[in-house]
C-alpha cells in the first residue's frame, strides 16, 4: 500500500474517537434540545399568565425565545464540530450585505410585530379585516407572523409587516355595531306602510338596542324599485343573528301584507 495512503488512514484512525464522541454529543443535543426548549417556554408562559400579561405579547416573546434557543443550538453544534465562533462571525460579517438582503423581509416582519404589540391595533380574540382582504379572529402573534382563524376554522398566517403597514378594520373593538340593511319594494307600495312595518319589526326584535336610534328611510328610487335603508344598533355578538333574522322576518311580513319585492323582469314583444 502506498505510504501516503497509510499515513492518511493512520490520521483518520487517530481522529475517529474524537469524531465519534462529537457525533454522539450532537445527536444527544438534537434529541434533548427540543424538550428543553419546550419546558423553558412552558415555564415562561406560566410566569407571564400569573402576571396577566397581554396574550399577544406572550406568544410574540415566546416565539422570539424559541428562535434564540435554536440559534444557540446552532453555535453549540458549530463549536462541537471544531469551527471557531469568531471565524464563523467573520464569514457572516464578510457576507453581511447578502445576509442583510436575504433577511430584509424577516426583519420587516420582526419590526412589524413590535409595532403591533406597542400600538395594539388589535388584541387576541378580536376579529380583524386587513386591506389585502385577509380576515379572521386573532389567535397569536409570533416573531414573524400573525395567526388568524377564519369563521370556517381555517388558519391564516399573515406576515407582521403586512398588518403593521396597511389599513386594518377591527370589527370587535367596540361593544356595539350598527346593522345596515337595504330592503326593496315595488313602486306601487305606499311608503308609509313599508316604514311602519320595518319599524315594527325593528322594535320587536330583542337584539335591537332601543336606546340607540333606529333609522328607516327611503334611500333610492331605482329604475324598478324603491329602496329603504334599515339601520339598527346591536351588540357585536348579536350582529349576524340579527342580520339573518331580519332577512327572514321582513320577507315573511312583506308577503303577509301583499308587498311585492321586485325582481328582474324581461318583457318580450313579438311582431
Amino acid at each position: 500500500m502506498h505510504p501516503v495512503i497509510i499515513k492518511f488512514l493512520d490520521k483518520v484512525l487517530d481522529l475517529l474517537p474524537t469524531i465519534i464522541i462529537r457525533g454522539v454529543i450532537v445527536i444527544i443535543l438534537f434529541s434533548i434540545w427540543p424538550k428543553f426548549v419546550a419546558v423553558l417556554i412552558k415555564a415562561y408562559k406560566k410566569a407571564l399568565r400569573k402576571k396577566n400579561v397581554d396574550p399577544l405579547l406572550e406568544s410574540f416573546t415566546s416565539s422570539m425565545i424559541k428562535t434564540l434557543m435554536y440559534v444557540i443550538l446552532f453555535f453549540l453544534i458549530v463549536g462541537i464540530a471544531g469551527v471557531k465562533a469568531t471565524s464563523l462571525v467573520t464569514v457572516l460579517g464578510t457576507a453581511g450585505l447578502a445576509v442583510g438582503l436575504a433577511l430584509q423581509g424577516s426583519l420587516a416582519n420582526l419590526a412589524g410585530g413590535m409595532l403591533i404589540l406597542f400600538f395594539k391595533p388589535f388584541t387576541k380574540d378580536e376579529y380583524i379585516v386587513a386591506s389585502s382582504g385577509v380576515e379572521g379572529t386573532v389567535d397569536k402573534i409570533q416573531i414573524l407572523y400573525t395567526i388568524l382563524t377564519t369563521p370556517d376554522n381555517k388558519v391564516v398566517i399573515v406576515p407582521n409587516s403586512q398588518l403593521a403597514n396597511n389599513a386594518i378594520t377591527n370589527v370587535s373593538r367596540n361593544p356595539e355595531r350598527r346593522l345596515d340593511m337595504v330592503f326593496s319594494v315595488s313602486y306601487d307600495t305606499p311608503t308609509e306602510k313599508v316604514k311602519e312595518i320595518l319599524n315594527r319589526i325593528a322594535n320587536a326584535h330583542p337584539a335591537v338596542l332601543k336606546e340607540k336610534p333606529i333609522n328607516i328611510r327611503m334611500s333610492v328610487q331605482n329604475a324598478s324599485s324603491l329602496d329603504f335603508i334599515f339601520r339598527v344598533w346591536v351588540k357585536k355578538e348579536d350582529y349576524w343573528t340579527a342580520k339573518f333574522d331580519f332577512t327572514e322576518i321582513v320577507k315573511t311580513e312583506f308577503d303577509a301584507n301583499n308587498i311585492e319585492i321586485p325582481y328582474q323582469k324581461i318583457d318580450i314583444y313579438r311582431k
